[in-house]
This record gives C-alpha cells, structure tokens and sequence, in this order.
C-alpha cells in the first residue's frame, strides 16, 4: 500500500509541475508575438538608416568633425569592445550556452593575440558566466528589464559613444541570437564598428540632403548604433521566449509522458494488490 502512495504523490507532483511549464509556455508565447510585432516594425527603420548611412559616406560630400572620425577609426592599437546579450532566466534551452562558448572563444583568441579587450554583459547568465574567469574585461554590465526597453538601449548606446569618444575601443562586436523561428535561433555575431567608408559617385546626387555636414553625420552616426543594438536586443529577445516556449513545451509533453507511465504503473500495482488478496480469499475459502 506505501508504494500506492507514493505513485499518487509522484502523479500528483508531476501535474503540478505540469501546470507550470504549460503555464510558462503560454507566457512566452504570448511575449513572442509581441516581440515579432515589435521586430517588424524595427526592421523598416534599421534599413532606412542603413540605406541613408550607405548614401551619405559613399557619396562623400560631408564634412566628417573629428568626434566623428574616430567612429570610422581602424587603428589596432586599441581595445576591442564585445557587447554580449543573454538573458536574465534560465529555463531556454541552449539558448545562453551557445553564445557565452563563442564569446570565451573569441576572448581566448585575442588574448593570444596580445589584444586588449572590453566586456558589456546584458544579462544576468551571462554576467554569471563570464564574471569569474574575465572580472578585469568587464567595463559594464547591465540587467535586462522584464520587457523591452528604450531605456536599456540608450544607456548601451551611450557607453558605445564615451568609449569611442574616449579613444578607447576601435572596434565592437555584438553577441546575440538572431531569431528564425521558435524552433530556431542562431547564434550571431555583428561587427558594428569600426563603420565602413567608401566613395561612390553615383550617390552624390542621392545623398544631398538639405542639412548641415557635420550634424548630419554625427546624428547618423548616433542612429546608426542606436538601430543596431535595438535590432540586436529585440533580436535576442524574441530568441530566448522562442527558445523558452519550445523548452517549456517539451517539458510539458514529457511531464505528459511520465504521467502516464506512472498511471499505467499504479493501475497494475492495483491490479496486483487486488489479485493477491483474491487469491488469499479464495484460499482461505478452500481451507474452511
């Protein structure tokens, strides 16, 4: 009879764990389709602005003021800056192990190289992985609010521009998951700076915009990285409830699983209880 018991309480454990991972599942996937609205619209304004960037440094007719300069800067005397995205819950898959085994990767490389690095953690789990073995790289890390936030965006970006400005990075890569489908999501990696300049004559005409050259490609410069880290923070986001949905998903159907396999094992222990007293009665029957 104890072992009926304890099939019970472990059937019962396993529904409510049930209830749970079904619960977290229909959270993300209602966070997932909000995040999918917000990717959408973000898409028209980072190839508006990569288009209009293309334009204006191909056709070369600005003027470029000095803080701007040191945006288009590949000198390799400086530090590399890597900007990595996690999360700041588990529960997704491989979704923070992907990304923090090429950003260690990518450090163990420079280091060999004898180059300096800087480290911008977004994410709890990845400011717990990366604390330990690379405390002196991290120059700032910040948590990731429940939902996507401008805030969070700005204050990244600021960072980005006094580095810049401060001479102290040339270079910055962004680590983030690059979302595909809620089954699928890649792990990514983005060079961002230093921006890329060339001349095109053909864009001369295009790019002659009725606005002053040096406040023209300072603020372009401004909503350039603004775009890109949003792209990647909305990118990696909608990742991590895709890859928490499918996680929790899994786990339902497993807890599913395990139900019924505990279930067919108590109805036969039943079975088997029920029998042997049957066989006692009708022994004991037979004696009298």
């Amino acid at each position: 009879m104890s072992n009926l018991k304890q099939l019970r309480t472990r059937i019962k454990s396993v529904k409510s764990t049930q209830k749970i991972t079904k619960a977290m599942q229909l959270v993300s996937a209602s966070k997932l389709t909000k995040i999918k609205n917000q990717i959408a619209h973000s898409n028209f304004y980072v190839e508006a602005i990569n288009k209009m960037m293309s334009t204006v440094l191909s056709a070369d007719i600005y003027d470029f003021p000095i803080e701007a300069q040191k945006f288009f800067n590949t000198e390799t005397n400086k530090a590399n800056l890597l900007i990595v995205m996690t999360s700041e819950r588990g529960l997704c898959g491989t979704f923070n192990y992907m990304i923090i085994k090429q950003v260690k990767s990518d450090i163990e490389t420079l280091k060999s190289k004898g180059e300096k690095i800087k480290l911008i953690i977004i994410g709890k789990k990845g400011y717990e992985a990366l604390k330990k073995p690379y405390e002196s790289y991290i120059d700032s890390y910040f948590e990731l609010p429940k939902n996507h936030d401008e805030n969070l965006m700005l204050q990244i970006k600021q960072k980005i521009m006094a580095l810049v400005a401060n001479l102290e990075v040339s270079n910055c890569t962004i680590y983030f998951n690059r979302f595909k489908n809620a089954m699928t999501q890649s792990m990514t990696k983005q060079q961002i700076l230093p921006i890329e300049k060339y001349h095109d004559d053909s864009k001369i005409e295009e790019a002659n915009y009725e606005y002053e050259g040096e406040n023209l490609i300072q603020n372009l410069i401004n909503l350039y990285v603004n775009s890109q880290i949003n792209y990647a923070l909305l990118q990696n986001r909608a990742s991590e409830e895709g890859s928490r949905m499918t996680a929790m998903e899994n786990a339902t159907n497993n807890a599913h699983d395990i139900i019924n396999k505990l279930v067919l094992k108590l109805n036969r222990s039943r079975q088997a209880i029920i029998t042997t007293e049957l066989i006692e009665i009708i022994a004991g029957s037979e004696a009298v």
